[in-house]
């Protein structure tokens, strides 16, 4: 019983933070969307910062989960990075979590936004780095620097896929992939 009131819990403190942002969401709004008693609340998690925490620790598991399908075998490593990272950008479109986190930062500057914004990227950074990691064991690439070249891999592909668009016209899926295998991955996973 008190499981299946948490994942009410965290649902309608998921659906809140979406619409309101961290800053606009309060444990009485949260209450009035899982119409429970506030209280109710307080016996699962002590403060907003704690739910809010319980609710970006779910995402980072969803972040893990399209990056870790996104990887097949018979592909090459520069695909399977180049996939996965294409699959977390529509990932990131389409939560409208991670949408309103962001236009928080961008208009308030609000500080729990921008750390929560810096994990997810540090998760992502980490699953490319566990890739890069993986075939470097295997012999199929030479970097000495993993982290770094999952940084510059992940900062690489979100300028070409983000920043591009926005000062010229967007491409199209199938170019991001030829252009980011041809031009980056093929480079900074050498």
């Amino acid at each position: 019983m008190l499981e299946n009131k948490k994942e009410i819990i965290l649902e309608a403190a998921t659906n809140s933070f979406s619409m309101f942002g961290y800053k606009g969401t309060t444990i009485d709004q949260v209450a009035k969307l899982a119409n429970i008693g506030k209280g109710t609340i307080y016996t699962s998690f002590k403060s907003k910062e704690e739910l809010f925490d319980a609710v970006l620790g779910r995402m980072i598991i969803e972040i893990k989960g399209v990056f870790e399908r996104a990887f097949l075998n018979e592909r090459n490593m520069h695909d399977n990075i180049t996939f996965a990272l294409y699959d977390l950008l529509e990932f990131r479109q389409k939560h409208h979590l991670l949408k309103k986190l962001g236009q928080e930062v961008a208009a308030l500057g609000s500080l729990h936004a921008k750390k929560a914004l810096a994990e997810v990227e540090k998760v992502i950074i980490s699953c490319i780095e566990t890739q890069i990691e993986r075939g470097k064991e295997q012999g199929k690439i030479n970097v000495t620097h993993p982290k770094v070249t999952a940084f510059m891999v992940y900062k690489s592909y979100m300028a070409l896929a983000v920043d591009f668009s926005e000062m010229f016209e967007a491409l199209r899926k199938d170019e991001i992939i030829n252009i980011f295998k041809d031009h980056l991955t093929k480079g900074l996973l050498s």
